[in-house]
């Protein structure tokens, strides 16, 4: 044990915590008491810390070492998370480092330019993304929803307004811990507004290939990642759970 300490930096007395809750045990324990790890729990307690430094409670480790995915497919998923991350912070640190050049006027910076991260030429990629992804009849879709926004008291600002709102609310309910029963409200809300948003019924089915999307995008994953560390995994698990509900 004390050798795995050395190693990982990690303290003995942590390692006899993970062993007492279950999160990693000794391959081997003699009958001094000495515990011993093989190459599995030294690759198991490597899981453990990266997911620890990504911010997540022992608790949560635990639960996502007990999904039935294998370690290649959860380490993955976590890496996606960290690219999505990592892309939108390159991408904010760009424009930050030229606005910056240019308030102290090293150089000079559009207009167009101060809001790069956040012009209409990343929904138009979002937009060929889409079509590429799931085909060309994704664009009439795409037609259509923007017709149905337009339709719309307030237009795409009342919508986002609302979106955010259903949003802070399940973010709310993730922070707290909140049963799948109890998400049922804001859930609806979601669900009735991507219909909406859509300008179409928005099927169980269909409601969970969005959370599939959330789940593929990286800009989803950024954004939701914004939002609350780990809500861009929480939030497609129980959107899923929900579409299941409503079609059984």
């Amino acid at each position: 044990m004390g050798e795995l300490a050395r190693l990982s930096g990690v303290t003995v007395r942590t390692l006899h915590h993970y062993d007492a809750i279950g999160l990693l045990r000794p391959a081997h324990v003699a009958l001094n008491g000495y515990r011993s790890y093989g190459r599995a729990e030294l690759l198991r307690l490597q899981e453990v810390l990266f997911y620890r430094a990504f911010g997540l409670s022992l608790r949560e480790i635990a639960a996502v070492l007990a999904d039935e995915a294998d370690a290649v497919t959860r380490l993955r998923a976590h890496r996606d998370r960290l690219a999505a991350q990592a892309d939108e912070a390159r991408r904010l640190l760009d424009t930050l480092d030229r606005t910056i050049a240019t308030l102290t006027k090293e150089t000079d910076m559009s207009d167009h330019d101060l809001y790069a991260p956040f012009d209409a030429a990343t929904q138009t990629a979002y937009e060929d993304w889409l079509i590429g992804t799931y085909g060309p009849d994704m664009a009439a879709r795409i037609a259509t929803s923007k017709a149905a926004i337009a339709a719309m008291p307030d237009g795409v600002a009342g919508a986002m307004q609302e979106l955010q709102v259903i949003e802070a609310r399940l973010v709310a309910a993730f922070q707290a811990d909140t049963k799948q029963a109890e998400l049922t409200p804001d859930l609806t809300a979601h669900h009735a507004l991507m219909s909406r948003l859509w300008g179409e019924d928005c099927t169980p089915e269909a409601y969970a290939g969005l959370a599939d999307l959330y789940l593929s995008h990286a800009d989803f994953i950024a954004r939701y990642e914004r939002l609350a560390p780990r809500f861009s995994q929480w939030l497609p698990a129980v959107m899923k759970a929900y579409a299941a509900e409503i079609s059984a």
